[in-house]
């Protein structure tokens, strides 16, 4: 689909790629997804309290400019006509939040960080109105109530910086996500700025109406937030604006998408039914549902796959988002100082005998030497069920107030141990999601909801962990050997504009070669775990309400005693079994009293 006045690469596209933790520019060849040349820069995580996550928006722009330049550097040391580049992409972590003065161009708060949750209060004053319903808004954002969207971060800038407050009295502010951010400084800041985003970041912010993609007069009325700082929305594949500067002067902007579901494209997931799950410090799980939008039932996000084009039917997914995952390895190593290496011996596969039980059959591949002395105790020992809610709980539950809890521990307890229980603990929650998308989809055709799930981000390199994932789940994990499916996706977006690509040619030049990882347990022990895993959830969704504390305690034990206690505890089965003894009296009264 390339023109031939391009050199041997094809056209180019650039794309500006903001996560987490890191500034990267790739530069992708459109003929086959190849990374040309890239260069990234750590971001700085500002953490002032427990739970804050703050990024410095001057360094982000300020990084992105040197990632440009030196990516373009790198292009022209190989080579290769850095002309052939025909557009930029932009990508960014959702929910992110900042908040900048229009005459300025400076931004008037350090941007918030998606998983930062410094709102709860406000959170909990909402669901104190709103009768905790964390659905309230449900029906016209697709999202539940949660301080990890923009709304509430939001409201707590206008209510706790006074520069926020009044530039917004001033009407010189303006709200974006880091596309928008990196947007309006691209195409000239304060002289001639675009002030847009795309369909998937508005999503994330709880302020736009996922039927009409518009912002919604309601929810921002709901959460007491004026519409004039809000971006443009626009679709995921159109001219946002252009370049005025540096080496890729009067380059368009052609593509913008958020890293999700950016990534669920380009792991060329493009169909009904497929699933996609990128691991990073947080976890995502996304299921395509193409152009239906499904509302949850059972606790996950009704969210925007694609729009490619302004006048391009929208694309939906259903989304579970898991707060801690990768992150959680992460704690154990540098908050706990903790060894999170997993010793696999003489076999990967032994490490997983922690769970697997004592009958497996993966117990065969150990080696003969260590058969007895090594597979059987580890087959024994590993008891622990941790569930790392270090900040609440998100789908499907969305309680900002559990809390993380380890149970099991035991003299014997080895640091490979809570790591493993940690590995454990992505699974369960993963598993809990995919289950999730089964209640939702109840008519759907099976033929079409097949158990594989396209593994990707940075965790995934984890074989251990993947592994531990596949085997947690039930399910075959395929993991492309793709650097950043997420970039590709946005490269697809821009490409999509460009008429350089479209999704049939993507799916059938850009698909890499897979690993592939199946599920060595058994269904039992699959159950059985996670009987155990959601006893642990239970008890960190109350651990603060001390005034129900022991009869929480006692319930828990009650029902582990009788499996049919909640039936035979519920007031209708109470007055049907009233009622009937009242009857059956009846009947023997009117029995030995006949009428004559």
């Amino acid at each position: 689909m390339n023109e031939g006045r391009y050199g041997r690469f094809g056209a180019l596209i650039g794309v500006a790629y903001v996560s987490s933790t890191h500034c990267r520019f790739l530069i992708y060849s459109t003929k086959n997804a190849e990374v040309l040349a890239y260069h990234e820069l750590k971001l700085r995580q500002i953490v002032h309290n427990a739970g804050w996550l703050e990024y410095d928006p001057a360094e982000i722009w300020k990084h992105m400019q040197e990632c440009i330049e030196t990516a373009y550097k790198n292009l022209v040391i190989l080579e290769i006509s850095p002309h052939d580049i025909i557009a930029v992409s932009i990508v960014n972590q959702r929910g992110t939040t900042v908040l900048w003065h229009k005459q300025t161009g400076q931004a008037l708060h350090n941007a918030i960080g998606w998983s930062d949750c410094r709102c709860t209060q406000i959170l909990k004053s909402l669901l104190h109105n709103v009768k905790r319903n964390v659905n309230y808004v449900r029906g016209r954002s697709g999202l539940p109530l949660s301080s990890c969207f923009s709304a509430l971060k939001i409201k707590w800038l206008l209510e706790h910086v006074p520069a926020v407050a009044k530039a917004v009295e001033d009407e010189q502010c303006l709200f974006g996500t880091l596309d928008s951010w990196l947007i309006w400084n691209l195409t000239g800041g304060v002289d001639v700025g675009v002030h847009s985003t795309d369909v998937t970041n508005a999503h994330y912010t709880s302020l736009m109406n996922v039927a009409s993609q518009q912002w919604d007069a309601k929810l921002c009325n709901f959460f007491k937030l004026p519409m004039g700082i809000l971006p443009r929305i626009r679709s995921n594949s159109e001219i946002y604006g252009y370049i005025v500067e540096g080496p890729l002067l009067g380059v368009p902007i052609a593509g913008v998408i958020s890293e999700q579901p950016a990534a669920l494209l380009g792991q060329l997931c493009v169909k009904a039914g497929q699933n996609v799950c990128t691991l990073d410090d947080s976890c995502f799980v996304l299921l395509n549902t193409a152009q239906q939008m499904v509302e949850s039932e059972n606790g996950l996000i009704t969210g925007i796959a694609h729009k490619l084009g302004p006048t391009a039917a929208t694309h939906f997914t259903l989304e579970g988002a898991i707060s801690n995952a990768g992150s959680t390895v992460n704690w154990l190593r540098k908050g706990l100082r903790i060894n999170t290496e997993i010793n696999s011996n003489d076999n990967v596969v032994e490490s997983l005998n922690t769970f697997i039980g004592e009958n497996s059959m993966i117990s065969s591949s150990c080696s003969s030497s260590m058969l007895n002395a090594e597979c059987g105790l580890a087959a024994k020992r590993s008891e622990i069920t941790f569930v790392p809610a270090f900040h609440g709980l998100y789908a499907p539950y969305w309680r900002y107030d559990a809390r993380g809890i380890i149970l099991g521990l035991t003299s014997q307890t080895t640091a490979e141990n809570i790591t493993q229980a940690a590995y454990e603990a992505t699974g369960f929650q993963i598993y809990e999601v995919l289950q999730a998308f089964k209640r939702d989809t109840p008519n759907w055709d099976p033929a079409c909801m097949q158990h594989v799930l396209t593994f990707g981000g940075e965790y995934a390199e984890d074989t251990h962990l993947v592994q531990f994932v596949a085997d947690i789940i039930g399910w075959m994990l395929e993991r492309p050997q793709t650097t950043s499916p997420a970039g590709i996706g946005a490269m697809i977006a821009a490409g999509v504009t460009m008429r350089i690509v479209s999704l049939p040619y993507a799916t059938r030049m850009y698909a890499p070669p897979t690993d592939v990882f199946s599920p060595t347990t058994t269904q039992n022990r699959r159950e059985l775990l996670y009987r155990r895993w959601d006893y642990a959830v239970k008890k960190c969704l109350h651990w603060n309400n001390y005034a129900t504390y022991e009869a929480d305690v006692e319930l828990f034990s009650q029902r582990e005693r009788d499996p049919n206690l909640p039936i035979r505890r519920s007031i209708p089965g109470s007055v049907f079994l009233t009622t009937s003894f009242a009857m059956l009296l009846l009947a023997s009264f009117l029995k030995s009293n006949r009428l004559t």
